[in-house]
């Protein structure tokens, strides 16, 4: 298939707000696909690639992507997977002059719409306004499947690609293989944010509040003395973590699939920042060595099969009991209640003890592994920054035509300019989209593609989780789950928080 198809689909996607429409786009794609290319389709539309993150950087595609002609026959979705897949291989000295070259050779056959979606995708930015759930209806459509097959399926295929390539070549009976089995990793169940506690209780009277670990995830597959664990992602990581190993086959348990977090934690027994426990999970040498320095300790929180019986229909509270009949030590803080105060109490225990804050989950829900509901619900406290904005993206889907994404930067006041440090369009309503378009279009200096750069003289209040450490920006930092709070227009950019007050804060964390 040509990239052009799947990107004009793509713009027929953004143009409408009818969901039946952008199912039957999608689904009338996948069908013009067969084999690999339908894998590829399916997960470009998700803004995945099958490489995974390949390193590439807007510097680097601003070198490669230049305002030529088009030249060269069309390209189809085999090519740019065989030119992504080369680039990832890329490394040493040298690879980022190869990657320029290659990705130039590539996009020297790009017409501008695809040049721009290339960009988007390598980048991570891609928001065609088709989410997962919308792709996995296209795909029951494109199939002539029940919805409720695939999305049974979804919960347990290794991405969306894999999932649509089988449901449109072999339908339910290659759909039947995809099922909770022993060492096969099933995607996790996420959750969706709430303001604060009364906000969650509305939802869910009483409710499971729990410890919000800033860990890594981990799913852990016992059967007899083999374990293996799985990350997010469903990397098997089980040569890494021998201390978890042991810890698992210690279990009363003959066969279990558990879900929780693994965190390194300082001596006094407070959590390690993410970073440290994630430099963990990222060794793949001297495996002795950094686990003498980072050892990791296991919390679960929920038991998804025990000793050939399926839990996932099973009720959180139920769950939860059983879990705690086989793993009692090992589970994360947790307290039952329909009251605000004892849940405030709660969280501010959480805090003080140094971790990021609660969950709040529905006794009665089941296990959806991969989707994001209101059945579990995160409540964090938030750092805020002011923050000027030094650029804006053009948006896409619904923000078609406004200018979304900010880059923000902290004062540096040895300089007098101002540092990066990082991106978002989290937070912003309409309204604000609206407010920040005009505003920021009367600071503009100049534009490079879809990004407008502006005089830096507008400030927001910027919430996020942590500081984290990043290659990508000039101090080497950037904000964790920044979002914007509101404008400051009381606030000229002189009175913007510091890049030493960032560091600071980096600091802190590490400490």
């Amino acid at each position: 298939m040509e990239l052009a198809r799947l990107v004009d689909a793509v713009e027929r996607v953004r143009a409408t707000t009818k969901k039946t429409e952008k199912a039957r786009t999608l689904a009338h794609l996948l069908r013009q696909t067969s084999g690999h290319e339908t894998k590829l389709a399916a997960l470009y539309l998700t803004g995945s690639l099958p490489q995974g993150k390949i390193g590439i950087g807007w510097h680097l595609i601003q070198k490669a992507i230049q305002d030529v002609p088009v030249h060269g026959l069309p390209l189809t979705l085999s090519d740019v997977d065989k030119v992504l897949t080369v680039l990832a291989a890329e490394r040493g000295e040298g690879s980022s002059e190869r990657r320029v070259v290659e990705l130039s050779r590539l996009t020297s056959r790009a017409r501008p719409e695809e040049r721009r979606f290339l960009s988007q995708l390598l980048l991570g930015e891609l928001r065609q306004g088709a989410l997962e759930g919308m792709l996995l209806e296209a795909i029951a459509i494109a199939a002539d499947l029940p919805p409720t097959e695939v999305r049974q399926a979804s919960m347990f295929a290794p991405n969306i690609g894999d999932l649509a390539q089988v449901a449109l070549a072999e339908g339910s009976g290659g759909l039947a293989r995809y099922s909770l089995r022993l060492f096969v990793p099933v995607a996790p169940m996420l959750a969706n944010s709430a303001e604060d506690i009364g906000a969650a209780l509305e939802r869910h009277n009483p409710a499971a509040f729990e410890y919000k670990l800033d860990g890594a995830r981990i799913q852990v597959h016992k059967g007899g003395a083999e374990v293996r664990i799985f990350t997010r992602q469903l990397q098997d990581v089980t040569e890494r973590l021998p201390e978890l190993v042991r810890w698992a086959q210690a279990l009363p348990v003959q066969e279990a699939v558990l879900d929780g977090e693994a965190i390194g934690l300082r001596q006094d027994g407070r959590p390690q920042p993410f970073q440290v426990t994630m430099r963990r999970l990222g060794r793949v040498k001297d495996i002795a060595e950094i686990r003498e320095a980072i050892p990791l300790t296991p919390f679960l929180f929920d038991a998804l099969y025990v000793d050939g019986d399926s839990l996932l229909t099973q009720t959180y509270e139920y769950r939860t009991g059983v879990l705690a009949s086989l793993a009692h030590g090992a589970t994360v803080p947790r307290l039952l209640t329909a009251q605000p105060e004892e849940a405030r109490r709660f969280l501010a225990q959480a805090l003080a003890a140094g971790h990021e804050g609660v969950m709040a989950k529905s006794l009665s829900a089941p296990y959806i592994a991969g989707q994001r509901g209101f059945h579990w619900i995160k409540l964090k406290e938030a750092t805020t920054l002011d923050l000027v904005i030094l650029a804006a993206e053009w948006g896409n889907g619904r923000r078609e035509g406004w200018l979304s994404n900010l880059h923000l930067g902290a004062r540096d006041p040895e300089s007098g300019g101002f540092v990066m440090l990082g991106k978002t369009f989290k937070g912003l309503t309409d309204e604000m989209l609206r407010l920040q378009t005009e505003k920021l279009l009367t600071l503009e200096t100049h534009r490079e593609g879809h990004t407008v750069f502006v005089r830096p003289e507008m400030v927001a209040e910027i919430a996020f989780s942590d500081v984290q450490e990043s290659p990508r920006y000039p101090a080497g930092l950037a904000l964790r789950f920044a979002r914007v709070k509101r404008y400051r227009p009381d606030k000229s950019p002189q009175e913007a928080d510091t890049i030493q007050t960032v560091k600071g804060l980096f600091q802190t964390q590490r400490a």
